[in-house]
């Protein structure tokens, strides 16, 4: 891979505090000058209990060989519920990718970190020395958290050489952050607890101990002395201003990368370790004072390369006694460190060292040579109060807009008018490039929503699913990599929902986090809406088909009736001709037979024999006629027989009118409960029956039943009618009436009912739940 085209990833817990945001700068900027594209995934603390943060760690398992070739993990912000050993495990699945950890050392890869126990020691003496203070308080960071860990032994090796005892009451883990500091403090004050010195392990907590304090009418430092830990700019500006250790943040950032630029050309794993620097302010109880070293021989460790070359030049002009061009370059200088690292203050140390290889390089008087430098030192003061302006001005702005871009979006549900207000809100903070992505299929697949871009892309960009691990649709071009861009995990609550790819530095670090909230609730409140409709859409079918398959019901009850009452018209019709040919004849035949009997009986005659046998005969088997139209009709509940005796009885009826072999192989055990169930099935092998002696031509009927399991909690029962017959007629088979007739009550009975009819036999068989 070309090296205009490495692509690293940065791992970093949130941009809202300076620690992360000034680590990150740096990473940024000295990407920038190698001409790496980042991507930056910003998600939240490993572990946390908050489900929006533990949502938000999605974006970090976006990360893959398929878009970074390096990666940069800001592993002491990304620790706070973490032991080093979780973190291994986390980190894992990269381990094939160069990577380098910031703030802790980490199985498996390089790391930069920060020694900063002998500078906190060096505090702790401060307070017990010079402001004689003897009970203190310490909060720490997470139990579990590597560099808290080093800096509460720190504290406490610098108090057990002062011989100071240490009340474990007093001391109190927090999170690293504002609230946390707070919250610590308001437990000692509700605890009734007394200390006079309070030694917080990073400057986010001593802000928001010192706040709380206050609000117990305590004073930093009259009442007790502040210490705190990181040296963030925010420490300079606070009231009174935080004494504390810094860090050297910016050079992590700036090393970390030259470290990975190494990795990734093929060179070894490194380890590097870099001093911190104690720095008395006011809130230990010191004057104030202007923070510089007087006397300073050599540039500090951190000075950049630029910063190196403008100290020579100043030199120069010092010892010519230019004040003119001596102006001019310091001011040039001091607006290349605000851009570059924004910390303007470091030229208070990097003059000292101007004027002291001056005083021993140069022939001025001492009255020219303090003169010059007070002009310089005059300056710096002055370009750093407005650089604090600018800067405070630039977030007002940031922030205005921000009211301007929330008030747009506001209360806007509808994914299309979401999009264009979104794109005009983006364009109000400069940013000009993004893509908005929707994850899919548990966030395994993603699609594209939007590009704020006015660049034309191809529909399947939109269209298509894509790995979520590409980032963005591989129909872009791969040119996006060169770039440098920061990933926003869009979450609600514990849904993770897509993410947001904005250009780096476009806003300020804070206000990524709260457009990344914005668009994450406006994105939800959107997609609810779609939900919502295609459920009204849903129910709209769902209601149309209902009331379809109600009209059909309707219409088929209907037909049902006109069937029941065409069946019953039939049925009577039917009745009434076998009472009038049949039984009607054998009666006749009965009534004649009789009255012969009688004319001779009338003459004196005895009635011949055969006449008398003829009339009993003929009165037998009218008799089994009027059993079979009269068991035809009548209820089976009115016989007390089993399935099996009625089925019997049935075919011993047909027996006597049609000389066919018919089979029962009906388990003795069958039965079906339910009553109107059990006619229903009854009639169905009736009509069954009647129409393979009618209509097959058989010469053999079978009826036989089975039992099979459907579930393992559920059985099948079922009746089959079987003949070897030539097959119904076509009209049987089709909209015959007892065809019809016997679905309705299969349908009655909730059966299955199946006819299978062709040239060599007939079978129906109905199917039914035990």
């Amino acid at each position: 891979m070309q090296d205009s085209q490495r692509c690293i990833g940065i791992f970093t817990a949130g941009l809202d505090d300076e620690y992360q945001s000034a680590i990150w700068h740096a990473i940024e900027r000295e990407a920038a000058k190698r001409q790496m594209g980042t991507i930056s995934f910003i998600g939240s603390r490993l572990g946390s209990p908050i489900a929006s943060e533990a949502s938000s760690n999605l974006a970090y398992h976006l990360a893959s060989e398929q878009t970074i070739d390096g990666l940069i993990i800001v592993a002491s912000s990304l620790a706070s519920y973490f032991t080093t050993m979780d973190l291994n495990k986390f980190f894992a699945p990269w381990s094939a990718l160069p990577r380098v950890s910031i703030g802790m050392h980490m199985q498996g890869m390089s790391d930069i970190t920060a020694e900063g126990e002998e500078s906190m020691r060096a505090l702790v003496d401060h307070l017990v020395t010079v402001h004689h203070r003897r009970r203190f308080a310490i909060i720490t960071g997470p139990k579990t958290h590597e560099e808290s860990v080093k800096r509460l032994q720190a504290c406490r090796q610098a108090l057990e050489d002062n011989d100071i005892p240490i009340d474990e009451k007093l001391v109190r883990s927090g999170t690293f952050t504002n609230e946390s500091g707070s919250e610590v403090v308001r437990y000692f004050m509700e605890a009734g607890c007394s200390f006079d010195a309070l030694i917080c392990l990073n400057d986010q907590m001593a802000f928001g101990a010192m706040q709380e304090l206050l609000k117990w009418n305590i004073r930093v430092p009259d009442d007790v002395s502040l210490i705190g830990f990181d040296g963030i700019d925010l420490s300079r500006y606070s009231i009174p201003p935080l004494t504390t250790v810094v860090q050297p943040l910016h050079e992590m950032g700036v090393i970390a990368i030259d470290i990975l630029d190494r990795i990734m050309a093929g060179g070894e794993e490194e380890h590097i370790s870099l001093p911190c620097s104690p720095v008395i302010r006011e809130s230990c109880g010191c004057n104030p004072h202007v923070h510089f070293t007087p006397g300073l021989h050599e540039m500090p460790s951190y000075a950049t390369p630029a910063e190196r070359l403008a100290v020579k030049d100043l030199i120069l002009l010092v010892q010519r006694g230019d004040y003119h061009q001596m102006i001019a370059r310091l001011n040039r200088a001091l607006d290349d460190t605000a851009s570059e690292s924004g910390s303007p203050h470091r030229w208070n140390e990097y003059l000292s060292v101007v004027e002291y290889k001056s005083r021993n390089q140069s022939t001025l008087s001492s009255k020219t040579l303090t003169m010059l430098m007070g002009a310089a030192r005059a300056l710096t003061g002055d370009k750093i109060g407005r650089f604090q302006a600018a800067r405070r001005v630039a977030a007002e702005n940031s922030f205005e807009t921000l009211r301007k871009v929330s008030a747009m979006l506001s209360g806007t549900f509808e994914m299309g008018e979401l999009i264009t207000n979104l794109k005009h809100g983006l364009q109000l903070f400069g940013i000009d490039r993004g893509y908005l992505v929707r994850f899919l299929n548990h966030n395994r697949k993603a699609r594209l929503m939007m590009t704020v871009q006015q660049e034309v892309l191809p529909l399947s960009a939109f269209s298509m699913d894509f790995p979520a691990q590409q980032i963005l649709p591989p129909s872009l071009s791969p040119e996006w990599r060169t770039q440098r861009w920061v990933l926003l995990p869009l979450v609600y609550l514990d849904e993770p929902l897509g993410y947001f790819l904005v250009p780096f530095g476009t806003v300020r670090p804070a206000l990524y986090d709260v457009l990344q909230e914005q668009i994450s609730s406006n994105l939800k409140g959107s997609l609810l809406l779609q939900q919502i409709r295609e459920h009204e859409k849903n129910l709209e079918e769902q209601v149309a088909l209902r009331t379809r398959d109600l009209s059909q019901e309707i219409r088929r009850r209907t037909e049902l009736e006109q069937e029941v009452m065409e069946i019953s018209t039939r049925t009577m019709e039917r009745i009434g001709q076998e009472l009038h040919d049949d039984l009607c004849q054998y009666l006749l035949g009965i009534s004649l037979l009789a009255s012969s009997a009688h004319q001779q009986l009338g003459n004196n005659q005895e009635p011949q024999k055969e006449s008398l046998r003829k009339i009993s005969e003929h009165l037998g088997e009218a008799i089994g006629k009027i059993k079979t139209i009269s068991r035809g009709l009548m209820p089976m509940e009115l016989e007390p027989h089993s399935f099996l005796e009625r089925l019997e009885a049935l075919v011993g009826d047909n027996l006597r009118l049609v000389a066919i072999d018919i089979d029962v192989n009906v388990d003795p055990a069958f039965s079906i409960q339910d009553k109107t169930r059990e006619l229903n099935i009854f009639r169905i092998v009736q009509e069954a029956l009647t129409n393979a002696i009618k209509h097959s031509k058989a010469k053999h009927i079978e009826i036989s039943s089975a039992r099979k399991f459907a579930t393992e909690d559920s059985r099948i029962l079922s009746l089959e009618v079987r003949d070897d017959g030539t097959g119904l007629p076509q009209h049987i088979q089709g909209e015959g009436l007892g065809l019809r007739i016997m679905q309705n009550r299969a349908a009655m009975a909730d059966a299955k009912l199946t006819l299978e009819s062709d040239d060599e036999g007939t079978t129906v068989l109905i199917e039914f739940k035990e």
